[in-house]
């Protein structure tokens, strides 16, 4: 199956907040609140947060990732922080994850980052071997995550703003 790996373009936004979706399923969680007007938003203009790269092959998008870039102060160093990783099941087995995610790795480099990294449900055996195969190292660290009204309360304690 050929493909490309080219910048995300806002004509992407549609297909993109549909495959984020799908990656949503396949981890057994429900629909992100992520449409195709946050992809616009947030790709692209003025309040930009993440950089993305799509495998086309002319007719339809196979897969896309969305990474943005970050610092790692124990090695001192920047790098990226990919955020999602996803290709269509119809296009697994084409090479598309691993180029998508050797464009990251490459755009890395271009950044003058040392690193990236990336999480992953533990119950996403699929991506598992598949990061395993590509010869990625996972460790071991906890996630933690602050949201919603934990989110705004602790926000609404600090003299911070």
């Amino acid at each position: 199956m050929e493909f490309d790996i080219r910048a995300l373009q806002q004509e992407d936004a549609e297909r993109v907040a549909e495959m984020a979706a799908k990656l949503s399923d396949h981890e057994g969680m429900p629909p992100p609140p992520f449409g195709p007007d946050d992809v616009i938003k947030y790709g692209f203009g003025p309040a930009k947060r993440f950089d993305g790269l799509v495998a086309d092959n002319g007719k339809d998008l196979l897969g896309y990732t969305l990474f943005i870039d970050s610092f790692n102060i124990g090695l001192g160093t920047p790098g990226i922080h990919m955020l999602d990783l996803y290709v269509e099941d119809w296009a697994r087995g084409s090479g598309a994850g691993r180029a998508l995610i050797g464009a990251v790795a490459a755009e890395t480099l271009a950044r003058e980052g040392a690193w990236m990294v990336w999480q992953c449900l533990p119950t996403n055996r699929t991506a598992i071997d598949f990061y395993h195969h590509i010869g990625s190292r996972q460790y071991q660290a906890a996630d933690f995550e602050l949201s919603n009204e934990r989110l705004t309360g602790l926000a609404a304690q600090s003299t911070w703003r």
